[in-house]
This record gives structure tokens, C-alpha cells and sequence, in this order.
């Protein structure tokens, strides 16, 4: 059996309440080592840095008084990070093992301040990493949110106790009981009425603090809107996120409500924070994008590149961007706030759209005018770079995206057939995974990093291979690092265990790793190379095995079997699709894989094997399984 290319993990076992990230997590060798993609201000280009400590959970993240970043670890590993807006990472340790931090902020000492969820202390670390700890006096109160009040003290919240407490810079805790029994607060914010507001995630509340301990606390409109984040605004109101409710939420002092849809739904935001930009800017917990929206009330996302989700604290950070958390990522998001957004990028346009060695290819970028002016825009490539080796070329730096009108998206060959090119030389090939980068900065002075990956990365995948473009996209999106090292074997079959972790990962990105197996299959050892993979695609109901509790790890799968994982993989374990009308000529309808046949062709991601045929007992190829994924999945591999 050809096996794909997967590094074993550490086992490191910990056992989480509230089942999040219930079982050990370890780095999987196929994932990338980051997603860089440059910034600087006035521009939306993003950027990811991969945080060292592996299953780092990143939870709140605050701006410290020394011009760095400051963020929780609430993995099994309980330590402060701190990166710097370069991107360098520090970590430090907290005395309390397994303490799970969560809630950060900089205090008015000079130090940076959080709660400890499971520790039931909150911290004090020093800019120079010493860490202070004072015990919460009720126990298991659950410390969470934290922010330094107009009091010149810190005020957290207690999710379990119910409680608002008060920590002075000596570490004396004072609590506050919640009126409302049971109503769960998650952040606070010190609000411009000199007073603390905070939410109630269970109560459905927003509630206001005074520093001498009065309450008063104000329904949110909508029903069961779980509100979680909450931030001050350059308004003089305060900005809530509803994680039920999917949408934001703004409250006067007077505790007047008005509540804004998010265009994607069921995103269920996080946590917000005001922008340098005048806007307040929040967090997806499964969108997988970071949110913007103005004092008016005009939300726009930007999708984060990585694929993930369970993105958690965000803040303005010293260098006037958006800095944010990236917990299922284990990495730190940067945003550079401005009007023009990067949308897509084509490359190689005339030939067969991808870069490879010894090409001078075509490069056409496309941008979103998200602002409310036309703009006039053109840009200027440099910073072309790669693995040592090669010589990167930038051929034509200029281009040219003429007047981009308010709320319209241009690309640099429509608009003028002004683009940029490149060139990169044949040989030797410096690494398996090629990919190179450049900077685009345009006149408004918005600057996006692009990255060009470069073809040709197997031996047995030739350009003339029919599945070659599908197989560099999967490669390139981390989801296969072929079947031996330079090889793919494109015409071998997909095993049921490799099928696992061809779905997993094209769902759920390639830095998804698995819960630790517990041996549900007969035939499956566990732990095994596949095990965890397996188990995960059953606990998501995409598989209940091949029978008599057994999996059938090592068997091909046919193409008919492909169509029902790959749609039930793409919309849930409780999809059923249309009935069949009986399009191919060699399936027949109804049988037991018709209706799934049927719909993959009518989604566009198969058009059969043949004319009129699809061949639905053949064993599906590892080439087709590249065409299956990235159609299914809508994966790129230029751009955003």
C-alpha cells in the first residue's frame, strides 16, 4: 500500500472539560511552517505567524506597554506569549500547570495582566517575563475576560461564580455578585462613561459596573443572541458581538440597543476591538474571516488565508494594525486596515496556469475598491524572492487597474492590459514545496504580499499529466505530500485510510490534525499512521466503516463510494441529495449511489469518465482525487 507522506506525532494527553480540544494535538509534518503574507498600513493584506509552542490554543491577545504584542495560551502547555510587530515570538512559561490563560490586557503598572480559566488565579507578567499569580477567593469561578478600569485597577469576569471582580496592582481580588443568577459573563470593557460593561452570554444581557459595585443590566433585543465580546467605541457607545444572534451590536450608555446582521451567516462572532481606522473590527469563530464594520453599521469581511476556524481575541496593536488570534491555527493574524481589499490572482493566464521553472509567466492581481470614492490605482511590484538558489526575476514591475469604482473589483488585465510578469530559472530545485513572494504596493500606498508557487514538484506528474494542475493544488494546500518524497504516483488507487485524511484536510485545512484515536474499528490499530483520521471521519458521520466494525483501511475506494464521502465531507453528515434522473449511462436509477453520482456532476465536480458514463465501480485514482478535492472544496492555489 502506497501510504501518504504523514510525520508521526507526540502523544500528549490532556484531558479538557467542556469537550474543546479534548485530546492531544501535535504539528503534522505536511502543514506548511507559515502563511507570510507582508502588510503595511492603509492596505487589507494579512499575515500569519506560526506560533512555536505547537498546540498553543491562542486565546486573548493585548498590546504591552513595550511595543509588542502580548497574547494567553490556553493550550495544554500554559505559558504568555509575546510577538513582536516584526513577527518575532518569546514564550513564558506560567507557574500554574495546565491553568489554561485566557484574558489579557495591559495593566496600568506597566505589566501586562491575565486570567487563568482553570487555574482560577489571575496573573501578572512583567514585560521582562515574570510572572506573578493571586488566587481567585471563590473557587472554580472560571476567570475570563479582563481589562483595566478607570478606577486604575483590573476588573475580570467570572464565568462559573457569576461574578464581576476587582484585582488591584497589589493583587487584592474583591467580587461583585451578577443580579441575574446564571448569566454567564464573558468580556469587559472599560466604557467611556467611566464605567465597566460587560456581557452576558448566557443571560442574553449587556451589563454596566460601577467602579463602587452598582449594576444594571439591559436585555439584548434578539432572543438568544449568546452576546461574548464587547469594546469601547470612537463613538461613545459600546460594541458587543453576538454569537447566536450572528451579528454586532452597539449600546448607548442609556442602554439603547441597535443590532447589525453579518452578510455571512452563521459565523458566530467572537471578539471585538476598536481600530485605529475609526472602525471597530472583530473576530469569526467560524467564518474564518476577520470582520470590519463602521459606526454606521457597515460590516465587510476579509477572508484569513489559513483554513481554519475558532479565531479568539483582537486588538489594535503599536503599529496601528489589527493583531488578532488564531486558535485553531496556533497562529497570530495581522490586518493592515485601509479601503482597497486583494481579491484574486491569476497567473499564466496563457498557458496552463501555473508557474514553472525556466517560465516567465503574466501575473494579474484583481482588487476591491471596498471604499466609498472611485480610485484611481496602479501598482509596483518588488521583493521578488524564493529559496536560496534560483534567480527570481521581476520582468514588468508595473501595473496599471485604471479608476476602480466604490464597492467594484478590477484586475490589471481588463481594465488596462497593464500587468506584471516574472521569471525564475530552471534549475536545481530548491525545495520540494516551491513557492516564492513579492510585494505589490499600490499608489494609495496599500501594500499585499503575493505568493507563486512553482510547478513541476513531482517526477511522475509531468505538465501533459491531465491531473497535473489539480495535483500542484492539493500539494500546495497541504493536503498531500505525495506518496514517496519527489513522487505522487498519480494512476495508483486511494486507499479507504488515505481517503481519510484527503477529506479531513481538504475540509478542514491543511493544519487540521485529528483527535488522538481510541480504537473504534476492529481492523484499524490505534494508535497507527492513519487511526486518528479514520476515527475523526466517523465521530463526523461522514463514514460508519465497511461492516462488522470494521473500516477496510487498506481497500481501493470506487468512484461511486467517493461521490457520497465527497458530499457529505462538503455539506454534513445529515445531507441527502435530490433523487436521480438517470444522466449516466452505466449507473443505474435509483440505486444505492445514484442520487450521490448525480449531484457531484450537477455541483460541477465530475463530468464521468467518459461520454455519458461515469465508471462508478473503477477504483478512484489519487489523480482524480486531486480534481474531486480542490472542485469540491473551491481550493485555490494563487491568492488571495
Amino acid at each position: 500500500m502506497q501510504h501518504e507522506q504523514l510525520a508521526s506525532r507526540s502523544q500528549n494527553c490532556l484531558s479538557r472539560r467542556r469537550g474543546l480540544f479534548a485530546s492531544s494535538r501535535a504539528a503534522f509534518a505536511l502543514a506548511l511552517l507559515g502563511t507570510v503574507i507582508p502588510g503595511l498600513a492603509l492596505a487589507q493584506a494579512i499575515t500569519e505567524f506560526h506560533i512555536p509552542t505547537a498546540d498553543a490554543e491562542p486565546f486573548g491577545i493585548a498590546a504591552g506597554p513595550d511595543g509588542n504584542l502580548w497574547f494567553a495560551e490556553h493550550g495544554a502547555v500554559s505559558q504568555i506569549g509575546r510577538i513582536t510587530t516584526a513577527g518575532s515570538f518569546t514564550e513564558f512559561p506560567v507557574p500554574t500547570a495546565l491553568s489554561l490563560p485566557r484574558g489579557i490586557t495591559a495593566g496600568p503598572d506597566g505589566n501586562l495582566w491575565f486570567t487563568e480559566e482553570d487555574g482560577n488565579n489571575i496573573g501578572r507578567i512583567t514585560t521582562a517575563g515574570v510572572v506573578t499569580e493571586f488566587p481567585v477567593p471563590t473557587a472554580a469561578s472560571e476567570p475570563g475576560g479582563i481589562t483595566t478600569g478607570p478606577d486604575g485597577n483590573l476588573w475580570f469576569t467570572e464565568v462559573q461564580a457569576n461574578k464581576i471582580a476587582r484585582c488591584t496592582t497589589a493583587g487584592i481580588i474583591t467580587e461583585f455578585s451578577i443580579p441575574t443568577a446564571g448569566g454567564g459573563p464573558r468580556d469587559i470593557a472599560n466604557g467611556p462613561d467611566g464605567n465597566l460593561w460587560f456581557t452576558e452570554r448566557e443571560g442574553n444581557q449587556v451589563g454596566r459596573l460601577t467602579t463602587a459595585g452598582v449594576f444594571t443590566e439591559f436585555p439584548v433585543p434578539t432572543a438568544a443572541s449568546l452576546p461574548r465580546g464587547i469594546a469601547s467605541g470612537p463613538d461613545g457607545n459600546l460594541w458587543f458581538t453576538e454569537e447566536g444572534g450572528n451579528k454586532i451590536g452597539r449600546v448607548t450608555t442609556a442602554g439603547v440597543f441597535t443590532e447589525f446582521p453579518i452578510p455571512t451567516g452563521g459565523v458566530k462572532p467572537f471578539a471585538i476591538a476598536a481600530g485605529p481606522d475609526g472602525n471597530l473590527w472583530f473576530t469569526e469563530e467560524t467564518g474564518n474571516n476577520i470582520g470590519r464594520i463602521t459606526t454606521a453599521g457597515v460590516i465587510v469581511e476579509f477572508p484569513i488565508p489559513s483554513h481554519g476556524q475558532l479565531h479568539r481575541g483582537v486588538t489594535t496593536g503599536p503599529d496601528g494594525q489589527i493583531w488578532w488570534c488564531e486558535r485553531g491555527n496556533n497562529k497570530i493574524g495581522r490586518i493592515t486596515p485601509g479601503p482597497m481589499t486583494p481579491e484574486t490572482l491569476v497567473v499564466d493566464s496563457a498557458g496552463n496556469g501555473i508557474f514553472e521553472p525556466g517560465e516567465t509567466v503574466v501575473v494579474v492581481p484583481s482588487w476591491k475598491n471596498t471604499g466609498a470614492s472611485p480610485l484611481a490605482v496602479t501598482g509596483v511590484a518588488s521583493s521578488f524572492t524564493g529559496p536560496s538558489g534560483p534567480t527570481y526575476t521581476i520582468a514588468d514591475a508595473a501595473a496599471d487597474y485604471g479608476s476602480i469604482g466604490a464597492g467594484a473589483t478590477v484586475d490589471c488585465a481588463t481594465a488596462t492590459a497593464d500587468c506584471y510578469s516574472f521569471g525564475v530559472t530552471a534549475a536545481p530545485r530548491p525545495a520540494d514545496h516551491w513557492d516564492t513572494t513579492f510585494e505589490e504596493t499600490l499608489s494609495d500606498t496599500s501594500v499585499k504580499g503575493w505568493t507563486l508557487h512553482i510547478g513541476n514538484s513531482f517526477g511522475d506528474v509531468p505538465t501533459s499529466q491531465p491531473f497535473y494542475v489539480f495535483i500542484e493544488n492539493i500539494f500546495h494546500n497541504g493536503i498531500t505530500g505525495g506518496c514517496a518524497a519527489g513522487t505522487y504516483c498519480p494512476t495508483n488507487s486511494v486507499t479507504r485510510a488515505q481517503m481519510a485524511v484527503f477529506l479531513l484536510k481538504g475540509e478542514h485545512g491543511q493544519d487540521f490534525v485529528p483527535p488522538v484515536c481510541a480504537g473504534i474499528f476492529a481492523d484499524v490499530t490505534c494508535p497507527s499512521l492513519f487511526a486518528d483520521w479514520i476515527e475523526q471521519l466517523s465521530a463526523e458521520g461522514i463514514t460508519g466503516g465497511c461492516g462488522g466494525a470494521n473500516y477496510c483501511p487498506n481497500n481501493p475506494v470506487t468512484r461511486a463510494q467517493m461521490a457520497a464521502f465527497l458530499l457529505k465531507a462538503e455539506h454534513g453528515s445529515s445531507y441527502v441529495p435530490p433523487t436521480c434522473g438517470g444522466i449516466f449511462t452505466d449507473v443505474v436509477c435509483p440505486s444505492l449511489f445514484a442520487d450521490w453520482i448525480e449531484q457531484l456532476s450537477a455541483e460541477g465536480i465530475t463530468g464521468g469518465c467518459g461520454t455519458g458514463i461515469y465508471c462508478p465501480d473503477n477504483p478512484n485514482t489519487r489523480g482524480q482525487m486531486a480534481v474531486f478535492l480542490v472542485k469540491t472544496f473551491g481550493l485555490t492555489i494563487y491568492g488571495p
